[in-house]
This record gives structure tokens, C-alpha cells and sequence, in this order.
């Protein structure tokens, strides 16, 4: 008889057989799509239950009505504009007190418990203990709206922290006047610990909402054309910020309503980890006439067809 073997870091059972996993999360971890300007994409999020916009812009409040599931960015209570940490080290205030507040809302540190035990197990019980926490929350759901404006939000921190490790007389304006090569290796490590910050204490699921690149090259081309990779971020933070994410898709507004278009239109194009998303258009809103915006209404909209496991009530 051979001897049975107990396997904690590999996915083998006693007998060396692969373990078989019975569920797993369908919904984006990390949603990025983006767009042309004023096409409708906050408006699909707009006072919708399980969502909260954090507006890196202040756009929510030319909707001409009340956006209730907003929090404005750059607002924070207090006098200190940034808050030092020890693992993201300086973080813009009013970034900071929204998603300690969401932490504690959420209750993120028993959703990453009940993760870290699903994604050992992968079983129907603690697949079902993750969903039903999810489903407790007020926010499960974060858009941070937009990613331009988010990096402006990242890069005065990125300014600050560099202000306080150097002489008084040494002090800049412009992160990237700090060096010849235009701040980059600052601007890079610091977006990627607000990132990091974010998705790590928010909520379980973040969008990033973006448009496209201001740039002669992508204005001249149609919106058939237009990729994933014409994001409006600056040289690598562009690959770096889509690479890491789940699903990456491009919005659209037609007379017959609101897409995410998920499909790879040329071998640039990054694909999608999902599989109910990839390759695929998903509807997200019906169309909505201008008369009914300005009564304050909102179109009917699907993200369940996103993100099946959230119970949008």
C-alpha cells in the first residue's frame, strides 16, 4: 500500500490526485473601460444601488440632478491634504478617509478571509459565505471616475512625499520637474501604491472609468477603430495600468443604448480573463432621451450581466 501524502502548498489530495475546484468568481476583480468624452459612462452608474462613483473631477455635479451615490475625491475633512502610511506611504487625504470609511463599511477584512479560504477550497460552501458577504455590503462596487483624473490625484501625492525627503530650497511645483527623465520611476511607484491602496481596502470589485487619448493619431480614427490601447495615460503607465486588468473593454452610446465591447479588434488589444465577457459586446444601458435626463431620470441599466454575483437591490 503506498503511503498517503498531506500536500498543503499544491492542489493535490492525499493520493497525489489534482484537486478539482466545484465554483469560481465570475465578476471582474478589475474593470477598465473607456471612451470618448461625455458619452455616458458615470450616467450608467448614477444613483444605482451597489455602486459608489468616486469622482476624481467633480463631473457628478453637472448631471443637472442629484447623484446620491457619489463621493467627491478631492474633498476631505481636516487641514492635512495627505495622510502618511507604511504601506502605501503618502496618500492623498480625501482618497484616503473614502476608502477607510468603505474598509469599515464593507467590512473588507472579513470579505478577504472568506477569499482567501474560497480561493483555497474553490467548494459551493465558502463560495456561497463569500457571495453572501458581498451581498451585505453597501459597496461592493467602486468607480473610481476618471483614470486621467485619478493620476492627477496620485501624482500631488507622488509631489509631496518627494517634497518631504528633500531640502526646503529643493522643493518643486511639478512631479515631473524633479528630475530629467520627467519624474517617471515617482509617478510609477506612487500610482501603483494608491492602486494598490484602493483595491486592496475598498471594495471587492473596482471600475475604472477612462477615455480615450487627446491625441491627432486617435482623433482621426473612427470609433470602430479605436482600441483598448488608446487609453489617455502617459507612456507606461498606460501598459502597466490595463495589463493588470480582469476585463477591458470599450464603451459605446448608440440610439439603441449603452455597450462595453469586450471584443479584441487588432492583436494590441489586450484580452478579457472572464469568460462571460470575453469577445463579447454586453449590453449595459437602454438609451435615454435628453428630455427624460433632464426630468432626472436614468436609463434601465444591466451590470448584472457583468456581475452576475451581486444582487443589485
Amino acid at each position: 500500500m503506498s503511503e498517503e501524502k498531506k500536500f498543503n502548498r499544491l492542489p493535490l489530495n492525499e493520493k497525489g490526485e489534482l484537486i478539482k475546484g466545484e465554483c469560481s468568481l465570475k465578476s471582474p476583480r478589475n474593470l477598465v473601460f473607456i471612451s470618448q468624452k461625455k458619452t455616458g459612462k458615470t450616467l450608467t452608474a448614477a444613483n444605482y444601488p451597489k455602486i459608489l462613483i468616486a469622482d476624481c473631477e467633480e463631473g457628478t455635479k453637472d448631471f443637472g440632478f442629484p447623484v446620491n451615490n457619489q463621493v467627491n475625491v478631492l474633498r476631505y475633512e481636516g487641514e492635512e491634504a495627505f495622510k502618511k502610511t507604511n504601506k502605501y506611504g503618502w496618500l492623498p487625504m480625501g482618497l484616503f478617509q473614502l476608502v477607510d470609511e468603505l474598509k469599515q463599511a464593507n467590512d473588507m477584512p472579513t470579505y478577504w478571509k472568506l477569499f482567501q479560504e474560497f480561493d483555497d477550497k474553490k467548494d459551493k460552501s465558502s463560495y456561497e459565505a463569500l457571495i453572501a458577504h458581498i451581498n451585505k455590503m453597501p459597496f461592493p462596487i467602486l468607480m473610481l471616475d476618471t483614470i486621467t483624473s485619478f493620476i492627477e490625484v496620485s501624482n500631488s501625492a507622488a509631489l509631496h512625499e518627494y517634497n518631504q525627503n528633500v531640502k526646503t530650497e529643493s522643493r518643486k511645483t511639478d512631479i515631473k520637474r524633479v528630475d530629467e527623465y520627467g519624474g517617471v520611476r515617482l509617478i510609477r511607484r506612487k500610482f501603483e501604491e494608491v492602486k494598490l491602496f484602493v483595491e486592496q481596502n475598498a471594495s471587492p470589485f473596482i471600475i475604472f472609468a477612462g477615455h480615450i487619448a487627446e491625441k491627432k493619431k486617435v482623433f482621426k480614427k473612427s470609433e470602430d477603430d479605436i482600441s483598448t490601447v488608446d487609453i489617455d495615460l502617459e507612456g507606461i503607465l498606460s501598459k502597466i495600468f490595463t495589463v493588470k486588468a480582469s476585463a477591458i473593454g470599450i464603451f459605446q452610446r448608440t440610439n439603441e443604448g449603452c455597450f462595453i465591447d469586450f471584443t479584441k479588434r487588432d492583436e494590441s488589444d489586450l484580452g478579457v480573463r472572464n469568460a462571460h465577457l470575453s469577445n463579447k459586446v454586453i449590453k449595459l444601458a437602454d438609451f435615454i432621451s435628453s428630455e427624460d435626463l433632464a426630468k432626472g431620470k436614468t436609463p434601465k441599466t444591466y451590470w448584472s450581466t457583468i456581475y452576475p454575483e451581486i444582487e443589485f437591490v
